[in-house]
């Protein structure tokens, strides 16, 4: 795996002397946008968004699947990508901008300093955001990281300087963060005279699945794929003045992204919208058939500087850099033991503290959140954004693909298995046959941040077994079921044995049942409860349901409670675990064996219906979008308001616990 190679010395570049470019020197540009997602360029896979010099640019170089920024934080990723150190080990923790003032550790050379010694001559334009500046840079104009075509005229004059020296430039977007976090000012913040503004209307995009599919995150994702096109144009201008000052042909071209993009789900995390980038590397000289490459070479932005030092034959530091040259896997599809790659972050913000390591392969993913017991701080960024703002307003349960719940308290470790759940929803660090996993990446992680003196392994263990803790019972949840007898509850259909309470647990014999309904009549409410199945098992819960004898998932509405696997009988998509009976069909996965017991929760406000299995929620519906009247005919119960709620037992045996109820 290859952080068992991160840590090389990198001999040829420790020992070459400091003036070893070759005869024709190697110059470096870096294209560096702010906040973009991996897949949001044309070249990608997107089929709306308009980057045509991003996508020439794939044509030409090699284009990487799995890039990643280590931190999702634009202040300290950039300390990883100019130091090729991770970022408790550059100093810069968090942005070191205003009050938050987190700088690099005084004995920590940039990429900068290290070229400078090397006689080149470097530059900076546009967004750099790394504390102390770095005095060794030549050419650092004031010019707004917003204005490309202002950058873009900027590079061209500095490209153009007659000198004997090899060139190191990077220009820093400010494209495509955000330049504003609320409506209607989203979008290019200045347009320039000359260049093309795109329109993008907001109901041809496909909504990511971690966000909600609203009007708000539709418009603000146009004016985001606008921001991108825009800064495409600016690096076409910037392609063609490297091209037009006759020196492509001894440049090595790298185009990335500091991380993901800013929407919450994304920005100071560690699930891959905020971690997982684009990368392109053209490498002058390649043969036609090496152009255009495709590589599933793990790489991350630790690995910038190691590959800056390792094409421009420049000295590194005394230090051992913490990235390795990304230069062997130019023009390779698969290049053996670029497996992993490991990521960590500390700070985004100073008073956002969030510790998290993590360790990826192309299969697996484990985060390990240090500080796992705080709620989840939202960097500003995210905070002030529409689409959690109105995630809030609208008292949603679920953000994207996972709960609310889930994004701001986490479990210490969480283990996914991305060919199973690229959704990053499914937490699979506690289940026994994902234990061998956990075991494994977990040492290589450990033996990662040993061998690279990670000081908060001072303080913190990593657990690699896993020791579940019961759920906290909250507080302004009322119980429905005492633990020891029906009280509240009355049997309807009861031709056969009824339900009955059996060590605390209310049971639903495999002979009996019938329908066991609530006296008491519920609207809008959150209903949580416990249960477990044997196998092909087939139960369910009755919603806003009159007290009938018959025909409850009609005059109501029934949410299935079924053993998937375990049934005997083929199945109907909307006969699977967690569905509207008969009318909307739930997601499978989130079951766990039977014999386990199982948590879920149903939540009913006004006409929206939310069923979270085992944190993982398997069904977000609006009945108010059925408009079939022949569905509407059959099912009455659907336009109920209110009614009770009940357990329809049809002839197996569940049991239920801890059934608790809040209402809105």
């Amino acid at each position: 795996m290859r952080c068992l190679f991160y840590l090389a010395v990198f001999t040829g570049l420790l020992l070459a002397p400091a003036q070893s470019f070759a005869k024709d020197p190697r110059n470096v540009l870096i294209l560096f946008s702010d906040n973009q997602n991996w897949d949001d360029c044309g070249c990608y896979g997107n089929s709306v968004i308009k980057t045509p010099h991003i996508d020439q640019l794939a044509r030409e170089g090699t284009r990487y699947q799995y890039a990643f920024a280590t931190t999702a934080s634009c202040g300290p990723c950039r300390g990883v990508f100019y130091t090729g150190l991770q970022t408790y080990a550059s100093g810069q923790y968090g942005h070191p901008h205003g009050a938050h003032n987190f700088r690099l550790r005084p004995h920590v050379q940039t990429v900068f300093a290290l070229l400078d010694k090397n006689n080149y001559r470097t530059g900076m334009i546009g967004k750099y955001h790394l504390w102390p500046e770095d005095t060794t840079i030549d050419f650092q104009p004031k010019v707004g990281s917003y204005e490309v075509k202002a950058m873009a005229d900027q590079a061209a004059a500095f490209m153009q300087q007659e000198s004997d020296k090899p060139f190191f430039l990077v220009l820093g977007f400010h494209d495509p963060h955000p330049t504003s976090r609320t409506r209607p000012e989203w979008g290019v913040k200045s347009p320039e005279p000359g260049m093309p503004l795109v329109e993008y209307d907001p109901n041809s995009i496909e909504v990511p699945r971690y966000l909600p599919d609203r009007p708000e995150v539709r418009e603000g994702l146009a004016g985001y794929y606008q921001q991108i096109s825009y800064m495409d144009a600016g690096i076409g201008r910037i392609l063609k003045a490297l091209k037009e000052s006759g020196q492509a042909d001894n440049t090595l071209v790298i185009f990335t992204s500091d991380h993901g993009s800013s929407e919450p789900g994304a920005m100071a995390n560690h699930y891959d919208p905020g971690v997982h980038v684009p990368m392109i590397i053209r490498e002058p000289g390649l043969p036609a058939d090496k152009q255009g490459i495709v590589s599933d070479a793990m790489v991350s932005l630790v690995d910038v500087t190691p590959t800056v030092l390792d094409w421009t034959g420049t000295k590194g530091p005394r230090y051992k850099l913490q990235g390795r040259s990304m230069l062997p896997t130019v023009g390779h599809e698969h290049t053996p033991g670029w497996d992993d790659v490991v990521l960590a972050h500390i700070f985004h913000e100073v008073t956002m503290y969030y510790p998290m390591r993590t360790i990826r392969t192309r299969d697996f993913k484990l985060i390990w959140n240090l500080e796992w017991r705080s709620k989840y701080p939202l960097p500003i960024d995210t905070l002030s954004r529409a689409t959690w703002n109105e995630t809030l307003r609208l008292q949603e349960p679920t953000l994207g693909q996972r709960t609310v719940k889930k994004f701001l308290f986490r479990d210490e470790v969480e283990l996914y298995d991305l060919n199973k759940d690229p959704d990053e929803v499914i937490n699979v660090a506690c289940q026994p046959e994902y234990q061998k996993v956990r075991r494994e990446l977990s040492e290589q992680l450990l033996d990662y941040l040993k061998e690279t003196d990670d000081l908060w392994l001072k303080q913190y263990t990593l657990p690699i077994s896993c020791d579940a803790s019961a759920e906290n019972q909250e507080a302004e949840y009322k119980p429905l079921f005492n633990g020891k007898d029906l009280t509240g509850w009355t049997l309807k259909r009861a031709n056969r044995k009824g339900y009955h309470v059996e060590d605390g647990k209310l049971v639903c014999p495999s002979d009996g049942g019938g329908f066991l309904f609530t006296e008491k009549e519920y609207g809008d409410f959150s209903l949580k409860f416990d249960f477990k199945l044997t196998t092909a098992a087939n139960n369910g819960i009755a919603i806003r349901c009159p007290l009938v004898d018959q025909r409850p998932a009609y005059q109501g509405i029934e949410i299935q409670v079924l053993d998937n696997k375990g049934y005997p009988k083929k199945l109907k998509p909307t006969q699977y675990h967690g569905s509207v009976y008969d009318v909307i069909p739930a997601k499978k996965g989130a079951l766990k064996p039977v014999g386990e017991w199982n948590h879920e929760e149903i939540i009913y406000r006004g006409t929206k219906i939310t069923v979270i299995v085992n944190d993982i929620p398997v069904l977000q519906t609006d009945l108010a979008d059925i408009k079939d009247p022949e569905v509407l005919a059959k099912h009455p119960g659907l336009k109920n308001k209110r009614g009770h709620i009940g357990l329809l037992g049809h002839g197996s045996h569940v049991e239920y616990k801890n059934i608790r109820i809040k209402e809105f």
